[in-house]
């Protein structure tokens, strides 16, 4: 495309992601629904020859996440940007349930921590940890707790905001990312997520769980209270989670300052 993001060629590939061959359009028609520049456009910001520029698009084409590579380039002595699509959702969710991995969110919160310090906001971590799921794998088999786990997801994407994000972090561990949220809005939120967990209807839970019921623990660590680093950060909610997990399960702890 050119520099004012009209689109000159698309190879066949892109065309069939697309539906149409979009030649003449602007990039951001065809891939954003409101038809409006993205704000993170690294077209905005002049880049030498050669330069490449690599965003993610989550809502690109049917809902995948994208890397888009832009790259400037030289052609008759004209400068134009060559654009490359990667589909990278297969890489960066969770085969099982289809949440973000461990992978992504390395990316995000270094990415999240960064943008706190800069422009001086809050970022909380939520570390959550199923109550006793050995004991329901154990009694109902692999199956079932594969069942379990998809579902638990599901409440727990529903009840989180639309900026926020769900991670399996492995297991039976999940962490969600609250971006510009402090602890005590992080510690509300985590209370809420124990009491829909507990008020929902898991099959097999009175047969299996000591307490009859499915509950989370959860762990509460928040920037920058509780470290500057990623690491630093999700040592604290794992350390509030192992309390947690020690004052009886089902319940919500905040990282020692």
């Amino acid at each position: 495309m050119d520099t004012d993001l009209n689109i000159l060629y698309m190879n066949e590939v892109l065309k069939n992601k697309v539906g149409r061959d979009a030649t003449g359009e602007k990039c951001f028609e065809v891939y954003k629904d409101d038809n409006i520049q993205c704000p993170f456009c690294p077209v905005k910001a002049e880049f030498s020859i050669g330069e490449s520029k690599t965003i993610e698009s989550d809502g690109a084409f049917g809902g995948k996440i994208v890397k888009i590579k832009h790259k400037a380039i030289e052609l008759r002595g004209k400068k134009y940007i060559l654009e490359i699509f990667e589909d990278i959702t297969d890489a960066i969710t969770d085969d099982l349930t289809g949440c973000y991995n461990r992978r992504k969110l390395k990316d995000d919160l270094k990415e999240e921590l960064e943008r706190a310090e800069r422009y001086n906001k809050n970022l909380s971590v939520l570390m959550v940890d199923i109550d006793w799921f050995k004991e329901y794998n154990d009694f109902h088999g692999h199956q079932k707790g594969d069942k379990l786990l998809m579902r638990l997801v599901r409440t727990l994407s529903y009840n989180i905001r639309f900026t926020d994000k769900l991670y399996r972090f492995g297991g039976e561990e999940f962490v969600v990312l609250l971006p510009e949220t402090g602890e005590k809005e992080a510690k509300e939120v985590a209370e809420k997520l124990c009491e829909k967990v507990e008020k929902k209807k898991f099959e097999g839970a009175e047969k299996s769980q000591p307490n009859n019921i499915i509950s989370v623990s959860i762990g509460v660590a928040s920037y920058p209270e509780n470290g500057s680093s990623s690491v630093e950060v999700i040592h604290a909610a794992d350390s509030a989670l192992y309390d947690a997990k020690a004052s009886g399960k089902n319940i919500v702890k905040v990282a020692k300052k």
